[in-house]
Parts: structure tokens; sequence; C-alpha cells
């Protein structure tokens, strides 16, 4: 009963009031990975520099390499307000000045949308917004070769709806001012750019008329079309002589630095696309080649590159692969490049074996023309959909990647960091969601496009398909298909009911045998409008269901919504379904997340979206009563800002968070306020938040999984008061392991990061404490350590305790020790105290370290364990105290002393000083007791008790300690050890 009352005196707390964000500044986000690279849509290079490329990531801002691709470094974060990068350019004349045009216009399903164009002059180290905020998708920046001072961008525009802020804009001043230099009309937008090397003043632009939309995309108008000015863009004409004659879509543009006079084209039109080629300047074109493997999906393709030293070799991309035509576009080859949709290249103008590419998996860099290239594993800017967890130890983290593989990786290791030996593909495949079987999770269920579904076995490597109805749509529209599955259709498995799976097609699915058979139990739950089932393809499939929310505290409970605006809900598991999507949400709205809260099965949460209808606004609704009513609950949230997903904390109601598209926030009143959660998290798309064992884990759409431990300090955070706070730590596994070389995650390099292995303590001073101690104690009040250095400022202050008990006593301004350490054992799993003292007042809290649950030892063994360390360490203290009194009495004596020469030998017995940390050095200096002492500790510091040898050895060591302490203590009582 005491412990109910505190939960609700919490739940009490949280409707009171917001908290204090500084109060938050001790928290921080980690990034896990994976470290596989997501889609990049824009590359460039420096001629000067042949090290150093830049990549814009859809979703995960700017990256440079200084190192031609071994590693990358985001330099965009704490500038950019969003993440999606649609191109990326140097300046020829000083490679410190870098342009990035935001928003992607690659227009697949899932785009992010940019906020204009930004600035660095300093090589990407500080960045600055120049403006055209409004163009929101950005195909190509370039910069006039010869004046950094002079800009352009093919603006795309709003990809949802028609705006003005679209077509070709001109900059003389640095990005200072914009001029609109091309423009056709607000539904026409400019995709691609290229500068005549030989003279800036000539350029070709394309402009292209499209229109994405929640149920399929529009990619062909009578506004686009190729165009040139020979003034720097104040005239513009518009080239037609033997291109096609009617809609055109997408166009990729590139004139030949070899060859002013050849421009290459690649077009897609509704009658005659292809690869063209003029000779005279855009004069007049020629088809080259119109067979559909280099002109596929031209929306999301749609680009071509010239060779700057070879006039008939040019690059381009399509659905089939990276093609190389030398003979002008004529005939082509198939680089192989590492993964595959490819976007943009950029090829040093001086030396075409150097490239550098942007695809589906990141950026990539030759030196050999694609004969080679490196490596995509060293960028975590993956796109993931979901993220679901399991209830293994630790546990792990689960989601499909777009464009690549599904991922299970773990939340920690035992290791330094979390690389790419710790993670795997699953079931399923790019786009699909996950369930874990909550029993065995060895086995997932996962989804795919066209309704694909397989059921993964880890334990037998073996994978079966058990697709729901297994009729491939073969590009046939949703209104031909008997079900209609989403690019990301749900599949769940109930909390209560672990032998059962549920899909969502437009119909609800469940299946009680894994897979092997499947039974409809709704009717259709969307609008069901034949009008918006164009999609031929999955991922534009419509009218269906976006999400199931099975409750966790009635059985009998499903929550559902659909793509096109419908919220439904079944009390009877499934023998009939109400209609309760709120009166005030707007028609054809997505349901991209319903939550069912872990408290009470009435109550559920919904963040939708309207962005694919050009809406930014966020939606978050809650409901108390199975859906009658619903309160939109969405203040602090910019206006601008779409929701992705919202979650309520299953160990604090009423704590909610909420996933969007620039970050999370955080509501410590039941949506009544919301508030940055953002931390150090990156600005970037979060699609999807889910709670494990007190850590709130982000899938992002750009930046991989990012992990927040320990949410215990929010839950404890409303309601504080007074001039000081102790927190309660949050309850530790034990490491099985030491420490696991992972020092709380500060591993470098292509590596995910680890959680502290320390006790984090938290407290809080309204004002700068003048004394501060900090002591942990154990639960009958024993000291384990007290502590000197803890933080003592106003505000938040943070202390990693390691575990461990105070350490050995050294030899003064000597550390070299092999196959051991002075440090203290670690404390044994059971319950604490700390106690925080300061002028400000006392206080304590207690918490526990817990058990490897992968370990049988006993409380038994770790006491004994706990007793040979500290027995260890004593030893070491003692021998150490010894070296330093025999060298203390050593130096008060003269060279040629008697004594001194026979002091000395017993140090050496003790100790070898002309050891200094190399392995080699034991071979000619071997080590002696005082590091033979030391060395037990890196023998038994793992989760066991001692060896009965470990044992032996030790009470060898010091039946050789005493005889030589004998001899010293003779030595110094009659001047001689004889």
């Amino acid at each position: 009963m005491k412990r109910i009352a505190v939960c609700l005196t919490i739940a009490s707390a949280l409707a009171a009031q917001p908290v204090d964000p500084a109060l938050m500044k001790t928290m921080r986000w980690r990034l896990i990975g994976p470290f596989r690279g997501g889609r990049v849509t824009a590359v460039a290079g420096v001629a000067t520099q042949p090290q150093v490329y830049y990549q814009g990531a859809t979703g995960g801002g700017v990256w440079r390499t200084t190192d031609a691709g071994i590693t990358w470094s985001n330099i965009s974060d704490r500038y950019f307000k969003t993440g999606s990068v649609g191109g990326i350019a140097v300046a020829d004349s000083d490679p410190n000045i870098v342009y990035a045009g935001m928003g992607e216009a690659c227009l697949r399903s899932n785009i992010s949308q940019g906020d204009g164009v930004y600035k660095s002059t300093d090589a990407g180290r500080t960045w600055t917004n120049v403006g055209l905020r409004d163009t929101r998708t950005i195909g190509k920046v370039r910069i006039d070769p010869h004046d950094a001072n002079i800009v352009y961008v093919a603006a795309v525009g709003h990809p949802y709806g028609a705006n003005e802020e679209r077509g070709v804009f001109r900059s003389k001043d640095g990005g200072r001012t914009w001029q609109k230099v091309l423009y056709k009309d607000d539904k026409t937008g400019a995709v691609d750019l290229s500068i005549d090397p030989n003279d800036s003043k000539i350029l070709y632009a394309t402009l292209w008329q499209t229109l994405r939309t929640p149920w399929g995309i529009y990619t062909t108008g009578p506004g686009s079309g190729i165009y040139k000015t020979t003034d720097g863009g104040d005239h513009w004409s518009e080239l037609t002589n033997g291109l096609p004659k009617g809609d055109k879509g997408k166009i990729g543009i590139a004139v030949s630095a070899a060859d002013p006079n050849r421009v290459y084209a690649t077009v897609e039109a509704a009658d005659g696309g292809g690869v063209y080629l003029s000779n005279d300047a855009g004069a007049s074109w020629q088809l080259q080649n119109d067979d559909f493997s280099v002109r596929g999906r031209q929306y999301y393709y749609g680009h071509i590159f010239a060779d700057p030293q070879e006039v008939n070799t040019v690059y381009t991309f399509s659905s089939k692969g990276f093609f190389k035509s030398t003979d002008g576009g004529k005939t082509y080859t198939t680089l192989r490049a590492p993964h595959g949709d490819y976007h943009d290249l950029w090829i040093d103008p001086k030396n075409h074996l150097r490239m550098v590419n942007a695809n589906d998996g990141g950026a990539t860099v030759t030196f050999n023309g694609g004969q080679t290239w490196s490596t995509l594993d060293n960028q975590p800017t993956a796109q993931f959909y979901e993220a679901i967890t399991d209830n293994r130890f630790p546990y792990r983290i689960y989601g499909s990647q777009q464009d690549n593989t599904t991922v299970s990786i773990p939340s920690r290791t035992d290791a330094g960091g979390i690389g790419i030996t710790d993670w795997y593909t699953v079931a399923g495949g790019e786009s699909g969601y996950l369930a874990t079987d909550p029993d065995n999770p060895d086995i997932t269920y996962g989804g795919s496009l066209f309704g694909l579904m397989t059921r993964y076995d880890r334990s037998t490597n073996q994978a079966r398909n058990i697709t729901v109805w297994p009729d491939y749509p073969g590009g046939r529209t949703a209104a031909d298909m008997k079900y209609r599955f989403q690019w990301t259709y749900p599949i769940v498995i109930p909390p209560l009911a672990p032998d059962t799976i549920l899909a969502g097609a437009n119909v609800v699915f469940r299946s009680t045998d894994q897979g092997q058979s499947w039974d409809v139990i709704s009717p259709d739950l969307t609008r069901n409008d034949k009008t918006r089932e164009n999609g031929g393809r999955l991922e534009e499939y419509y009218s269906t269901i976006f999400a199931i929310a099975p409750s966790r505290v009635d059985k009998n409970v499903i929550w559902t919504g659909s793509d096109d605006g419908l919220i439904h809900v079944t009390r009877d598991n499934g023998k009939s379904w109400q209609n309760v999507t709120p009166r005030d949400l707007p028609e054809w709205t997505r349901i991209n997340i319903i939550e069912a809260s872990p408290f009470d099965a009435g109550t559920a949460y919904v963040a939708a979206n309207r962005y694919q209808l050009n809406d930014d606004k966020p939606y978050i609704y809650k409901t108390a009563d199975f859906g009658k009513t619903w309160k939109l609950l969405v203040k602090g949230i910019p206006a601008t800002v779409f929701a992705r997903t919202v979650r309520e904390d299953p160990a604090r109601k009423g704590l909610l968070y909420a996933g969007t598209e620039t970050g999370v926030y955080v509501s410590f009143n039941d949506g009544e306020n919301w508030q940055p959660l953002q931390l150090n998290l990156p600005i970037v798309p979060v699609t999807d938040l889910t709670i494990k064992n007190n850590d709130l884990i982000a899938a992002t759409q750009g930046r991989a999984f990012w992990v927040l431990d320990d949410v215990t300090l929010l839950h404890q955070m409303p309601g504080m008061s007074g001039d000081m706070h102790l927190f309660q730590p949050r309850d530790l596994y034990r490491p099985s392991g030491g420490r696991g070389g992972g020092g709380g995650g500060r591993g470098g390099g292509a590596i995910g990061q680890n959680p502290p292995f320390d006790v984090v303590i938290n407290y809080y001073f309204k004002t700068k404490p003048t004394s501060l101690k900090l002591d942990v104690l154990t639960a009958d009040g024993k000291l384990v350590k007290s502590i000197d250095d803890a933080p003592a400022e106003a505000g938040m202050n943070r202390f990693e305790w390691d575990l461990r008990y105070p350490d050995a006593r050294g030899i003064k301004g000597e550390l070299h020790l092999a196959g051991g350490s002075l440090r203290g054992p670690m404390a044994v799993p059971g319950t604490y105290r700390v106690k925080l003292t300061s002028n400000l007042g006392t206080a304590e809290q207690s918490f526990k370290i817990l058990k490897d649950p992968r370990l049988a030892t006993t409380d038994a063994d770790y006491q004994k364990q706990l007793s040979f360390l500290l027995a260890v360490r004593d030893e070491e203290s003692y021998i150490n105290d010894a070296i330093t009194a025999i060298r203390d009495n050593m130096s008060r004596m003269k060279d040629g002393d008697a004594l001194r020469k026979q002091l000395d030998e017993i140090l050496h017995e003790l100790w070898e000083p002309r050891f200094t940390g190399y392995d080699d050095q034991m071979l000619e200096f071997p080590l002696k007791l005082n590091n033979r002492v030391a060395a037990l500790q890196g023998y038994t510091s793992n989760g066991y008790a001692p060896t009965d040898q470990e044992v032996k050895v030790f009470n060898a060591l010091k039946a050789e300690l005493e005889g030589l302490m004998s001899r010293l203590k003779h030595l110094m009582s009659t001047g001689s050890t004889q």
C-alpha cells in the first residue's frame, strides 16, 4: 500500500506543472547505431583536396570526410533546423564556401522537407541559413566556378501542394539576397542545373511539374522542360527541338566540360522518354537510348553526369543500376558500386577517376573510376520506420531500415561499444513492421513491400513465407486488389495474447498458428474511396489500416487507424467494431500511431499527420472513454512541426513522449503542455518511440537508433521543491565482465555507444553549496566509498559511481602495472544507499545493484569474490606502502652505503622500477611481487567467485611477501639481513 501511495502522489504532481528544462541538462541521448548508411541524395568533393568530400543525408544533415570515406563526421548539428539535404556544392574558387539546399528532390513516399539554403564560409564548421525557407525541396545548388558570391538554386517547391517559392533562384551577394530568375507557375519547380564551366554565364535548367499525394505521385505535366540562359540567368529560353512533344516529367541535365556544345539530358516523358544528346549547345536534341533499364522510375532517379575529360563518356542512374556510356549515351555498361538506388555523382574536373556517389545506402568514394569504393558501414544515417524491443537481457531493439534489411541491435554490450558484429538481420524487409515472440525472441515476424510477411527463427536460421494474401500485386492499383496492404502495414503481437499475430490491410487479419492460416476479424476499416486507390506501387497504396494497437489492459480491446483518417475500436476481440474518429479530425488525415494506454483500456492516444496534404500542423489526440470524445493536445509543439508518434510511459501515468518531424517532446501533464526533450539528439525526423526498462528509444529517419537512458529522472522531476534534492538512482545490473572496457559508452569510431556501467547519481542545488560530501553505504550503513570529487554547482549535478570500493594505495609517481591495476573491487549485488550532505541539507536515497541474469553466480559466490579482492587490494597497498618506505629511507642514504644496498635488493624483489608499461620489457625485466599480486585482480574481476587456484596463488604470494617483510624488519632493526 505504501508504494501505491507514492505512485499516486507522483501522478498528482504530474498533472500540476511542467518542468524546468534546466533540470534535464544532465540527461543525454546516446547513438547506438547501426553504423550503416542511409539514403543520400547530394554529394560534393573538393577539386584541390582529394581527401575531402561532403554528403547530404535525407534526414541526417551534412557529413564530411577528410580521409576519403574512411570516417565521416556530421558537421551540421546545432546549426540546421531541418535534416533533409537535397543539394550541396563547394565553391571551386574558395573551398571554404559550401552551400546546402534543404529538402530531398527524389520524391519517394517518405521524404522530409527542408527550410531553404544554408551557407558555410569555414568548410562546414559553422552554418547560417541564408533564406529561401519556403522552397521546401531543393534539387540542386550550383556555384559560379569563378565567383563564389554567385550561386544558383533549383527549387522544386512544396512537393505536396502549390506554392510560389519554386523555380530557379540566383544570388549575386553570397546568399544575402535572392532573385527568382526562372519561374513557370506555382505547381512547377526547378530540379536540375548545369553551368558551362567554360562560360559561367551559360546555364541549363530543368523545370518539373509534379505533385505527391498520400495515394500517389503525378510526375509529368505541361510545365516540365529544359531552359537555357546565356546571360547568367537574366533571360531564359526553352529548348524543345528534338525533345518529346507531350507532357514531360523529371529531367536531368549535364553540359560537358570537355566540349561545351555537348549537353546530355535524361528525360521522363509520357511518350519518347530516354537519354538525349545535343551537339549544338541545346539548339537541337537526338534520342540516344530509350531502353527502360536506363530511364525507369525517373522521379526517384532522373540524373545524368558528363565526364569532365571525355566528351563521349556519360553516367546515369535508374532503378536498374549505375550506368556508364562511352559512346555518347547510346550503349551502357553497369558500374559495380556499393548498394544501389543512386542519386548524385561528383567527378573531379581534373581527374575523372576520382568520384563520390550518393545512394540509398550512403556515400562512397572511388579513386579508380568505380572499380573499388569506400565503405558504407561507417555512416549512422539509417532511416527506420519503427522501434520495438524484446525481453532478452540486455534487451535488443528492432526496426526495418529503408532500402536495406531489418535490424536487431543490442541496447548495450559488455565490450567497448556496439559494433557491426553485434547486430543482425531478422524477419521481413526494408519497409515492414516487426513483432518478436515475447517468449522466444529468436522468433520474429516481419513485413515488407508487396504485402510480404516472413517468420524467422534465428536459432535455426530458417525463414518461412507466411504472407497473409499471397497474390502478387505486379503493378496493379490498390483498387484492383482484394486486400490493400500499405508499404508499412502493421504487424502486432498483442501483449495479452502472445500466441496471436495481428496484421492490417484494409481489414484486420489474425493468426493463432504462427501464420499458417489467417482469419479476417473486421470489415473494411477505411474509407474505401476508389478514386484515391490509384497507386501502382505499394508505397502509394491508400485506404489501408496504418496502425493497430491492442490494449495492454483488456485483451478484447483493439484500436485501428487508417491512412485515410478513420479510427475504429473493438471491445469484443473483433466481433464488432465502432467508428470513433474525432469529429474535428480533417478528412484524409493519416492515423500514424495509436498508443493504447498501459493503465486504462478506454484510454488511447493518437499521433496523426497531414504533411502529405501540405499541412504541417501537429495532431495529437487523447480519448479516455473508448473514443466517444477526443481532445486535441498540441500546446507547446510548434504549429509547423507535425507529429509522427506518441507514447505513454508505462511506469508513470500521464507522462507522454511525442516524436515529431524535428525531434522529441515530453509532456508531464498528460498532453496539456509539451516541451522539448531534444537534449543532444540531432534535428531529425523521429518516426517512432518505445520505452523499455525505463529507457526511451527513438527510431529516426536519417540518424539510426538513439536511446535516452533512465527516464526515472523524469518520473521524479515534477513537484520538486526545496534548496536541495537527491534523485533516487536507477537500479543497475552489475557488469558481468568488469567494466567491459565501455567506460560509459565513451568508445570512438564507427560503433554505437554503450550506456554508463556506473550508478548515476543526480542531485540538485538551488544555490551553489559551500560544502559537499557524497557517501555510498551498504544497506546496514557500512561505508563503501566516500567521493571527494563530486560536482557541486547550482542547478543539476551528475556523478557516476563506478561500483568500486576505494583503490589500493600506489607508489608515488609510478603507475605501470601489467595484467592488473590498483582499482578497488566491485560492489556485490544488493541494496545500497547514497547519502548527500551539504550546507544546504542532507538527503539519502536507496538503490539496488542487480545480478546479471545470464550468470548463475550465488550471493555467497559474490561475497567470496568481494572478500578475496578486498584482501588482494589490501595486500597490494601493504606492498606499495613498504616500497614507498624503502625508497624514502634510501633517499636519505649515500651511494655505497651497505644498508642502502641491502634495501635496494629487497626493493627489487618487491618491485621492478625499470618496467614502464611495454609488454616486451617483461622479457628483460621480469615483474615482481607488487605486480604479481595486483594481477590477481585481473584474473578474478568478473561475475564469479575466485577459483581454488587463485586462492592458492594468493596465499603463496602472501607467504613470499611475509618472508621479504621479515627480512626487511630484521634489516631495519639490526642493519643487516644476516
